[in-house]
């Protein structure tokens, strides 16, 4: 019974303390034993180390912030991590996502009364210049503190509006316009940098000769860009979630903007839309979001 009550105590001094610096030698002082012989006490009675503990504590309670609507990086530093990509491969590994999926649900969420809005970026002009864009990328990343310097998000825009050249979208805008709103998407879910990146080249090796060895961008983002271009001859289940971030956020741009298109490719659109990324949303457990498509969808199936 003393041992329940010593853990009990012990859980809620974590609790306590949980956005503080922690480890098994203050939580121990603070139970009045030696590290050693609480960490064993602790293994046994919870199944899991007390590091172990403490992080998933941490974790969860970050997470909770980001529903609240705080920035990821905030709700990372609020509870001891010191980077965005430290934070996100700890949610990861413990989670089995990345809290940029976390950050889109809760962005969706803060919109649902919002009507067909953006589900997750701002309302943005859909003929915006890809001048504009970029701007608009800085800027987000910027403000969502993001490790993503201005020299990285030229360097990979110079590529892409190199590679897009000469393109135009249906709507008569350039092409390049189109993956720079996927990047914009992406660095409003807060998206780690080399997904962000790979965002502004999203369709490159379909919608151009491109070659991968053409690509002059970090070796990450092109490794990531050949895997989303490659993505459509796998099933969805083998899709990295990187991938899928990507795919969903190009495919909630072009659901906006499919107006443009000819009648019958607006449907094959939205027909695509219903059987691959409906269930896809929904998969996610994002309700809204799958609601959404799914009005979008029927929208321009029957159009």
């Amino acid at each position: 019974m003393r041992r329940e009550v010593l853990v009990r105590d012990s859980l809620d001094f974590i609790e306590r303390h949980i956005r503080e610096p922690l480890s098994v030698e203050i939580i121990s002082c603070h139970a009045g034993y030696s590290p050693y012989y609480f960490s064993r006490m602790f293994r046994r009675h919870m199944g899991v180390s007390v590091m172990e503990y403490v992080t998933r504590r941490k974790l969860i309670r970050a997470s909770g912030y980001i529903l609240e609507g705080s920035k990821i990086i905030d709700a990372a530093m609020s509870c001891g991590y010191g980077s965005h990509s430290g934070f996100t491969r700890a949610f990861s590994r413990e989670f089995g996502f990345s809290p940029a999926l976390l950050k889109a649900m809760e962005l969706r969420l803060r919109e649902g009364e919002r009507g067909m809005e953006h589900v997750f970026m701002r309302q943005r002009d859909v003929h915006m210049t890809k001048e504009e864009l970029v701007k608009a990328l800085v800027e987000t990343v910027e403000e969502n503190r993001i490790s993503l310097d201005r020299e990285e998000i030229r360097q990979v825009y110079g590529c892409a509006d190199r590679a897009y050249e000469g393109k135009k979208r249906y709507s008569g805008d350039e092409y390049v316009t189109h993956p720079l709103h996927v990047a914009v998407l992406l660095a409003e879910m807060e998206a780690e940098p080399e997904v962000i990146l790979s965002g502004m080249l999203c369709d490159v090796f379909k919608k151009t000769n491109t070659l991968p060895s053409q690509l002059e961008v970090p070796e990450k983002v092109k490794e990531l860009v050949k895997d989303v271009h490659e993505a459509d001859e796998k099933n969805m289940a083998e899709w990295k979630e990187a991938v899928f971030l990507v795919k969903l956020a190009e495919r909630l741009h072009n659901m906006r903007t499919v107006e443009y298109m000819e009648r019958e490719i607006r449907r094959a659109k939205a027909r695509e839309t219903i059987e691959v990324f409906l269930p896809a949303a929904a998969a996610l457990g994002n309700e809204k979001l799958a609601a959404e498509l799914n009005d979008l969808a029927l929208m321009y199936m029957e159009a």
